[in-house]
């Protein structure tokens, strides 16, 4: 399944207020976009109920039993030892999570030490390790990596123990990653890069174990690339692209290098001018597929954050044209559709008119869309 029905599934085990009889197991692949699914699930609560639900991603790989447990402590005058809980973990008695809701996510769950699993087992199982009982207004959520499949060392659980959950197996899909990377703002030439190489979003060779890229290291580098909005993207791909990208990172400096200079603004505001038509027309058609999608991808980011109801008619008027005869003089049918189909998207996130716009005003051509975009429905 992919995340956004992992997230569905979620929702229907997390319910407010009603008590958790099992608990979710997520597996995928690392950097897939597990936690951060949970954590979105997080928001979600808090929205509908308007309460806060905090979120811990707690890594059990990382962890030693103690750190569950807690440690003891001795009381001399009874002649006893007490295990205090420890401050991290939402259980009853713990003065910070007094009143709190949340998620507890156990990530890496299968890969975690033995120890380490047995005091996890107890708090999925029966929501308490030793006397340390976990708050009801705490969900649990679990998670773990494939094995085999992922070149990953995991534990393997036993059938007693994997019916104690739900199972969900979730992996890569490009339009729910590009709906999120849109929504997250990551930089624009990582989002048409993976447009136009869709198999580079999670990609690994697994006899190099150095080629290796996730839709998390997508992330990171997006977030070096806008912290550095000052410096040619290029020169921060050779510098840095092999540590985080890895064996993906020449590729993505190629794509750069061969970006054709030929701006959203461009299509949308002078395609048709008398002025720059032959010249920029002529750059367009010399444009391969590949820079196309490229194209697209920025025109449709550009449409959605900018042409909204404060534009003024006649420059609506304008952009509305060029794009009808942009699609008419470029784009195949498979690419035409993929367009509109990522631009009714896009304009329906941001609540921009522009599609509503188009309809109205290419009447034959409106008709075509809406029967594409119904049939992929």
């Amino acid at each position: 399944m992919n995340i956004k029905e992992l997230k569905k599934n979620l929702s229907f085990i997390l319910k407010p207020g009603v008590k958790q009889t099992i608990t979710p197991m997520i597996h995928g692949k690392p950097g897939i976009g597990k936690s951060d699914a949970v954590r979105q699930i997080c928001k979600q609560l808090s929205t509908e109920t308007n309460i806060k639900y905090d979120f811990i991603d707690l890594r059990l790989s990382q962890l030693e039993s103690s750190d569950l447990r807690g440690i003891p402590v001795p009381d001399i005058d009874k002649g006893i030892a007490k295990w205090l809980p420890p401050e991290f973990l939402p259980f009853e008695g713990v003065e910070k999570f007094k009143g709190t809701h949340g998620i507890l996510l156990l990530d890496e769950m299968n890969r975690a030490r033995t120890d380490v699993l047995q005091a996890a087992f107890q708090l999925v199982l029966d929501r308490r390790v030793g006397l340390h009982k976990l708050l009801d207004s705490w969900f649990i959520v679990a998670a773990g990596n494939l094995g085999l499949e992922d070149g990953t060392d995991v534990n393997e659980f036993d059938s007693a123990l994997n019916n104690r959950f739900i199972h969900f197996t979730v992996s890569e899909n490009l339009d729910d990653w590009i709906d999120w990377a849109r929504k997250s703002e990551i930089h624009s030439d990582i989002i048409t890069f993976i447009q136009s190489k869709p198999n580079m979003l999670y990609y690994e060779i697994k006899e190099e174990a150095d080629i290796f890229v996730t839709p998390r290291s997508w992330e990171k580098f997006s977030d070096i690339l806008k912290a550095n909005k000052d410096v040619d993207p290029i020169d921060i791909t050779t510098s840095l692209g092999p540590s985080i990208l890895n064996g993906v990172a020449g590729h993505f400096r190629k794509f750069l290098e061969s970006k054709e200079i030929i701006s959203p603004k461009d299509i949308l505001f002078d395609y048709n001018s008398k002025i720059n038509q032959g010249n920029l027309k002529k750059k367009v058609k010399m444009l391969s597929r590949d820079q196309i999608y490229a194209l697209n991808s920025e025109l449709v980011d550009f449409i959605a954050k900018n042409i909204n109801d404060k534009i003024t008619s006649k420059k609506l008027e304008k952009a509305l044209k060029n794009i009808y005869n942009y699609c008419k003089d470029n784009l195949e049918k498979d690419i035409y559709i993929a367009f509109m189909q990522s631009l009714t998207k896009a304009c329906n996130n941001t609540k921009s008119n522009f599609i509503d716009e188009y309809l109205k005003k290419f009447q034959d051509e409106s008709k075509l869309i809406i029967k594409i975009l119904s049939s992929k429905e």
